[in-house]
């Protein structure tokens, strides 16, 4: 079984600071795993996630794994019971003073539950407590989503419970610093109530993003809105925004970052409504806004996609840069090939400046088949300046020998969300036309992953493509542009070492062509 897919270490001079970057597979000896939590110091990344142990999923335990700057293992534990999962899938593992570390997760064995759980730093599990619905024995679903550390050392979790029928509650608990339950409070109506996030005030109450919606009952003419609301530390409610229905189908606040004036950025999503006959769909794209402390909305800005999609296409974290440039937001891109009968999942980054104006947009594209799913859980600013980004790599389709369906994935990139160097660079028009349109590739020679982007005017759209031939002029791949802000990331280590040829053509035309060779 192959370890690391690929590995890719830069010195940038352009960068202010030397920055490395990577894209990385790992499969830590499991039939398949997937990354949903990191931390980044200034000498490792720590990170966690779940793997199944056999097939079918009867036995699902939990990862925490420690990696180099380099990203390169340093060790792995797993933690796995044949009575009982350990399904640390949320994104919330949280450094504390001491050098040990707390997350949320849940556990079936065989009824739900939710749990905290508290590693050292070699990743041994010091201890859990788990927490049942607050309706149990009536009811019994619940999952933690979020939590926060609160200033005595506690904790805050949001949790989503099932009170009746197929309604959902948002139950928030407060801990101690052991995780012993202070005081618990349940928030929610005859609507779906759904949170997604947790922020502490500098006054140590707590705010939630959540989504409420009416899909619990309705199959057509949906309601979706974002649903925020601030606890005292009591657990009782001070403030609410609930968006006005006029206002569209907003599926939740996936993600906050709350400013010093109380301002808070939302990582969102907006959607419309498709009828039909027995069900519609609401299907979403990417959405940011900007909520003063009126709570009323001050800026806001949409991310479309070609095809809105369910909730595949959506932001999953947002952060604020250290220098004070803007906030950078991770989730996921989806895309349709229709005429191939294949669809496309693809990892998302995009940077907002403080006034919501957009900065950039990176998109990172699997061709290993058109097929591929890459999906973002973390992300994190790097001492460094750049970001790194962890989550799932999983390709559905038939698999070459030696390959892995599922397979974490840690991709580090710099601070203008590069994999390829210069991928932030534009193009002139100044420039004579044969130097407008470029192909960067990185590495070459190549070893694991070719990586390259097409650095082209904006005019170049979608009946653009790319071939791979080798040196006897046979077509190896054929795929299409997907966007002018994609980095494409080819496979090629199965691949014979000697010569190959990208091309970028359009209409039987070649627009751009570069040599490299594999190992």
């Amino acid at each position: 079984m192959r370890y690391i897919y690929y590995f890719l270490l830069l010195a940038l001079p352009y960068t202010l600071a030397s920055q490395t970057t990577f894209n990385l597979r790992y499969h830590f000896d499991t039939p398949a795993c997937y990354l949903t939590s990191i931390v980044a110091t200034d000498s490792c990344y720590y990170a966690i996630g779940i793997y199944a142990d056999t097939f079918p999923w009867i036995q699902v335990g939990s990862i925490f794994t420690k990696v180099n700057l380099d990203g390169t293992p340093v060790f792995t534990r797993k933690l796995i019971d044949p009575y009982k999962s350990f399904e640390t899938r949320l994104k919330t593992l949280t450094p504390l003073e001491d050098g040990t570390f707390v997350t949320v997760a849940y556990s079936y064995d065989p009824y739900l539950k939710g749990m905290l759980m508290k590693y050292d730093d070699k990743g041994d599990t010091l201890w859990t407590r788990e927490y049942l619905n607050p309706f149990y024995p009536t009811q019994t679903f619940i999952v933690p989503i979020t939590m926060v550390q609160t200033e005595d050392e506690g904790f805050g979790i949001a949790c989503w419970v099932q009170k009746t029928g197929n309604s959902g509650d948002i139950y928030l608990i407060k801990t101690d610093s052991i995780g012993e339950i202070e005081w618990g409070s349940v928030y929610g109506n005859t609507q779906w109530d759904r949170p997604y996030s947790l922020v502490l005030t500098p006054e140590g109450k707590m705010i939630l993003g959540a989504a409420r919606s009416n899909v619990h009952v309705a199959w057509q003419n949906y309601t979706w809105q974002n649903h925020i609301f601030q606890v005292d530390e009591t657990g009782a409610v001070e403030w609410t925004y609930l968006s006005p229905n006029s206002t569209g189908l907003l599926g939740g606040a996936a993600d906050m970052v709350l400013l010093d004036d109380g301002s808070l950025i939302v990582a969102s999503r907006v959607g419309q409504e498709y009828y039909f006959p027995a069900s519609s769909q609401v299907r979403f794209d990417k959405y940011i806004f900007k909520l003063n402390p009126m709570r009323e909305i001050e800026w806001e800005l949409t991310f479309p996609q070609p095809t809105p999609t369910m909730d595949l296409a959506r932001l999953t974290n947002i952060i604020a840069t250290s220098d004070g440039s803007g906030f950078v937001a991770a989730g996921m891109h989806a895309q349709d090939f229709p005429s191939q009968n294949a669809f496309s999942l693809k990892g998302w980054l995009g940077k907002v400046s403080p006034s919501g104006d957009s900065l950039w947009t990176r998109q990172y594209v699997g061709i290993d088949q058109l097929n591929n799913r890459h999906t973002i859980y973390d992300l994190k600013e790097t001492p460094d300046g750049g970001f790194i980004l962890c989550g799932e790599s999983r390709n559905p389709n038939t698999l070459a020998p030696g390959e892995i369906a599922q397979q974490a994935w840690l991709l580090k990139l710099d601070q203008y969300g590069c994999l390829v160097p210069g991928c932030h660079i534009t193009t002139s028009a100044a420039e004579p036309e044969p130097e407008r349109l470029h192909l960067a590739l990185y590495p070459n020679p190549a070893a694991e992953y070719l990586n390259f982007y097409l650095r082209a005017p904006a005019g170049v759209g979608s009946e653009v493509s790319f071939r791979i031939f080798d040196a006897g002029g046979r077509l190896l791949r054929e795929f299409p542009h997907a966007s002018p802000d994609a980095t494409y990331v080819v496979s090629v280590w199965d691949w014979p070492a000697g010569l190959y040829v990208l091309q970028c053509v359009s209409g039987g035309q070649v627009l751009a062509v570069e040599k490299f060779l594999k190992q």
